[in-house]
């Protein structure tokens, strides 16, 4: 079942148990929803769940960790010390590590081209940005005084962790590096992932034109979800362990999501939490009524797998990247995209066609 208006998700997830009181439906496994004598509320309340517990919550606490993230900045434009600066990276993780949440459940970019390319191109630049781009040399020139900040690709994640991180700098050596053309780059590219992260609350937050549907609530989440697997697995993990066709045996912790300050592993397991929140906030119980239990107690399985992969690295991956456990944890998120898809075709759902990038 293809979803044809996102702004069906949301409302179905925010108001369907307030107004769910009709006939009753379920899930049967091989039909979809049905009418049954079975009662609905169920159904309502997981939908109800996810939203209010995982997709409107990260978004919150997302765009609230921005504010922070600008505040600290601000500081260093201030007072340019190594305390100042190591303060604005704390704040930069923690809102890279809230950020993951919110992209591993993007709804709001199932059927919005707006709102994906504000999670694709303009907050981050990664899984659709072009991977030839020289954004520490463009960032180099605009330090310089020698290029414009212009470029929405020089503005958003990426380009801010660059600006507070270097190549892995320590922070006496890049405290020297902070010129005032590097400081305001900073202010004005948490500036702009900020407005960003407003748009994307604000867009979930108004529930005013959203029209009821169950089943394309489910669909679109669970199509979201196996897709953000297989970006987890080929782009974030894949490219930078030389695990993919375009990249194959050809391992460069360049090309990991968060090389510059480290935070590439940090992320993923930012990623599978989130995942995790999901099906204890309601898949579990919405896989349950429609009779894919044995679905969803492999996909929790394969989960928990891949998180004790991730707290064997005694270091970074960018460190630990060639280690046979990345390939591990290649397969074992290989593994959570299969019981995604499997639940998909569980609940009876169609699976959209998925883009994957260099495999």
């Amino acid at each position: 079942m293809v979803f044809k208006n996102i702004k069906m998700v949301l409302l179905s997830m925010s108001i369907m148990f307030i107004v769910g009181c009709g006939e009753s439906n379920t899930y049967d496994g091989e039909n979809g929803l049905i009418t049954s004598n079975r009662s609905t509320t169920s159904i309502d309340v997981a939908l109800k769940n996810i939203f209010d517990e995982v997709i409107y919550k990260d978004a919150n606490e997302t765009y609230s960790q921005s504010l922070v993230l600008i505040s600290s900045i601000e500081e260093l434009n201030t007072t340019t010390n190594e305390t100042k600066l190591i303060q604005a990276q704390s704040a930069f993780k923690e809102l890279v590590l809230h950020y993951k949440r919110v992209e591993a459940v993007y709804v709001a970019g199932y059927n919005s081209d707006y709102m994906k390319d504000i999670a694709e191109f303009d907050l981050e630049h990664y899984v659709k940005g072009s991977k030839s781009q020289d954004t520490a040399g463009d960032l180099d020139a605009v330090f310089a005084g020698t290029k414009s900040l212009v470029a929405n690709s020089l503005k958003g994640i990426t380009a801010l962790e660059y600006t507070l991180f270097g190549t892995q700098e320590d922070a006496m050596d890049l405290v020297a590096k902070m010129n005032q053309n590097r400081l305001t780059s900073a202010l004005i590219m948490s500036k702009k992932i900020t407005k960003h992260l407003l748009e994307v609350k604000d867009y979930y937050k108004d529930t005013s034109r959203f029209a009821l549907d169950e089943e394309e609530s489910v669909s679109a989440l669970l199509n979201v979800l196996v897709q953000q697997a297989l970006n987890l697995k080929d782009i974030r993990i894949g490219e930078g362990a030389g695990l993919v066709i375009k990249y194959k045996d050809n391992p460069s912790a360049t090309r990991l999501e968060y090389y510059y300050s480290s935070y590439s592993l940090e992320a993923i397991k930012e990623i599978l939490q989130a995942y995790k929140r999901v099906i204890d906030n309601g898949l579990e119980s919405i896989a349950e009524l429609g009779s894919a239990r044995s679905e969803v107690d492999a996909l929790s399985t394969s989960l928990r797998e891949a998180l004790e992969i991730c707290e064997s690295y005694v270091s970074t991956l960018e460190n630990e990247i060639s280690e046979q456990k990345t390939k591990d944890l290649y397969e074992a998120i290989r593994l959570i995209q299969n019981n995604f898809t499997a639940l998909i075709v569980g609940l009876n759902f169609e699976q959209d066609i998925l883009e994957a990038d260099g495999d």
